[in-house]
C-alpha cells in the first residue's frame, strides 16, 4: 500500500509502499513518470517531467523536504537531503547521497555511491552501507504510515 497525501498526475505510476507527503507536486506535462517501490517523497517536493521521454525514479529513494527534480532519471537507494535541486537531463545512479541545498546542474551523470555536498557541489565516491540505508528507509516509512493512519481517524 502506498500513502498519498498529495494529488499526483494521471500518468504517474507508483510502485508499492511509496509515501507521497503533503504539498508535493508530481507533474507530468507530457511524458510519464515511473516511481519505484518504497520511495519516500517528503513535503513540498516538486518532481516534474515536461519531456516526451519517460522519467524513471527507482526504488528505495528518499526525497527530503522541498527537493526539486526535473526531467532526470534516478536509480535505486539514493537520499536527496533538504532543498536538493537536480536540474534537467541528469542521470543519478544508485546509492548516492546529496547534501542539504545541493544543486546539480543540467546534463550531469552522478556515478554509484557518490556523495555530493554544498556549497561547492563536490562529488566524492565512497563506501556506502546499503543495509543501513534500507533500515533508515523502513523507519521513515513506518513513521509516515503511522501519521497517515492517525489522520484517517480524525
Amino acid at each position: 500500500m502506498s500513502v498519498l497525501l498529495s494529488e499526483i498526475a494521471n500518468n504517474v505510476k507508483l510502485g508499492k509502499g511509496c509515501v507521497i507527503s503533503i504539498n508535493c507536486q508530481i507533474i507530468s506535462d507530457v511524458g510519464e513518470i515511473q516511481i519505484g517501490d518504497y520511495t519516500i517523497i517528503e513535503d513540498g517536493c516538486v518532481i516534474r517531467n515536461n519531456q516526451l521521454k519517460k522519467m524513471i525514479i527507482g526504488s528505495y529513494n528518499v526525497f527530503e523536504t522541498q527537493c526539486k527534480i526535473e526531467n532526470s532519471n534516478i536509480g535505486d537507494g539514493n537520499v536527496f537531503e533538504v532543498r536538493t535541486q537536480i536540474e534537467s537531463g541528469c542521470i543519478i545512479y544508485g546509492n548516492c547521497r546529496f547534501g542539504i541545498q545541493t544543486r546539480v546542474p543540467p546534463q550531469q551523470e552522478i556515478p554509484d555511491f557518490s556523495r555530493v555536498s554544498y556549497p561547492f557541489n563536490i562529488i566524492k565516491i565512497q563506501e556506502y552501507d546499503w543495509k543501513f540505508h534500507r533500515e533508515e528507509l523502513q523507519e521513515l516509512f513506518l513513521h509516515y504510515q503511522s501519521l497517515y493512519e492517525k489522520s484517517k481517524q480524525k
